[in-house]
């Protein structure tokens, strides 16, 4: 694969939104693995099994490493907006198959790359970029969701390790990951939270998958568990104290690569509904002449491109906080910006195949059509990497003021 040219961001006052050959290129090989993909999706999501040919195909492809660094193994360079395109077109195969690259790229090695030392980065990122290792986030816990602040694992020191104990709930790539981002406090303390690089192989570590899920069945959601897990001291990542700025800034990216999946989503749907519309013949004619199966599709059709603006502005947004690290208002702007993504292009998406549902009828009820596993997978989106209320509180606070925050 060609390698991608680090660019800078696009002119806001112009929102354009043109892609260029570059990103044409990168989105060519997204396509690709996206077609080559498709067959296996379907057969391990009809099956109800993870699948494990999501890694490979895109290793090939060299998109495990997009937004990374080529200093890092096969990181690519790529900017934010060419990562979210990228995503934007894997969400048509599924909430599953983004989600895996939301767990190990956007959430993991993002955040490595970020907040890591150099020599963390030189140990942990290429290996990701490759594919040998995957990665997970460890913030949320049974008690701890919305609120990460009330997270319950600790650390304390011990010699040149730190001990954690603790355990973590509903982590993307849980039980399959090799590397996680654990967050976690001091021992007996409620402030001055810390973020370590744990290694699955690490004493005390220990993982389980979470099964009888809503959707997703072809993406791994697991457990961790951490007894007197023996971290080294050296896998301490960023600032002593740090940990909840760092959870925030990996929770940022996360968010933008659930709305950017979503927008994938949406197209799934349309192409499926239209597709169907044109075919099924009711009361005479097909039901794509029925005004209310019209409307539908209008609606549908008007989300999207709503979703696609908030999305690639959030994008952009972040692309521009990313270069610009010091400007904190700057860093505020596409928070709320990648809240506001993130709200409406799931709740457009679960829309989107609720929509999409009702046009095929009985037939999608059926899991051999697309549309009713976007309806459950979706779902999620709703509730991972921030629940519609806490995004919605957000975007609320940002015109009300700090004072205004519901939790204070």
């Amino acid at each position: 694969m060609k390698t991608v040219i680090d660019s800078g961001f696009a002119d806001l006052s112009h929102m354009n939104f043109d892609v260029s050959d570059e990103q044409r290129f990168v989105l060519d090989e997204v396509d690709r693995a996206c077609r080559e993909l498709r067959p296996l999706e379907d057969e391990a999501y009809l099956s109800g099994k993870f699948n494990d040919r999501l890694a490979p195909i895109f290793r090939k492809a060299q998109l495990l490493g997009l937004p990374i660094s080529r200093r890092y193994g096969e990181g690519q360079g790529a900017d934010v907006l060419t990562y979210a395109l990228a995503l934007e077109r894997i969400g048509q195969e599924g909430t599953g198959v983004r989600t895996f690259l939301s767990g190990h790229v956007s959430l993991g090695q993002v955040t490595v790359q970020k907040w890591a030392s150099e020599e963390q980065k030189q140990r942990y990122l290429p290996p990701a970029t490759r594919g040998e290792k995957v990665m997970c986030f460890g913030l949320t816990e049974p008690t701890a969701g919305s609120d990460p602040a009330s997270l319950r694992t600790t650390f304390e020191e011990k010699g040149n390790n730190f001990i954690l104990n603790g355990s973590k709930a509903w982590i993307s790539n849980g039980s399959i990951a090799n590397v996680a981002v654990i967050f976690a406090y001091p021992k007996g303390k409620r402030e001055g939270m810390c973020a370590f690089i744990v290694e699955k192989n690490f004493e005390g570590y220990s993982s389980q998958q979470q099964k009888h899920k809503l959707g997703m069945p072809t993406s791994d959601t697991g457990s961790i568990f951490l007894d007197n897990c023996k971290v080294p001291r050296e896998n301490l990542m960023g600032p002593a104290g740090k940990g909840l700025s760092i959870a925030y800034s990996g929770l940022m990216s996360g968010r933008l690569s659930v709305a950017a999946g979503c927008l994938g989503v949406i197209e799934d749907c349309i192409n499926e509904a239209v597709a169907f519309s044109k075919q099924r013949i009711q009361h005479g004619k097909p039901i794509a002449k029925h005004q209310l199966v019209q409307r539908h599709i209008g609606e549908m059709s008007t989300n999207l491109e709503a979703a696609k603006n908030i999305v690639y502005k959030a994008a952009l947004l972040k692309q521009k906080s990313d270069s610009d690290p010091e400007d904190k208002d700057l860093r505020d702007y596409a928070d709320v910006m990648i809240a506001k993504a993130k709200y409406f292009a799931s709740n457009a998406s679960f829309d989107a195949a609720d929509r999409a549902v009702q046009i095929l009828g009985s037939s999608g009820y059926s899991f051999e059509t697309r549309a009713p596993r976007h309806l459950v997978d979706t779902r999620v989106c709703r509730i991972y990497e921030g629940t519609d209320e806490i995004m919605v509180q957000k975007i609320a606070v940002s015109l009300l003021g700090t004072e205004y925050e519901a939790y204070r």
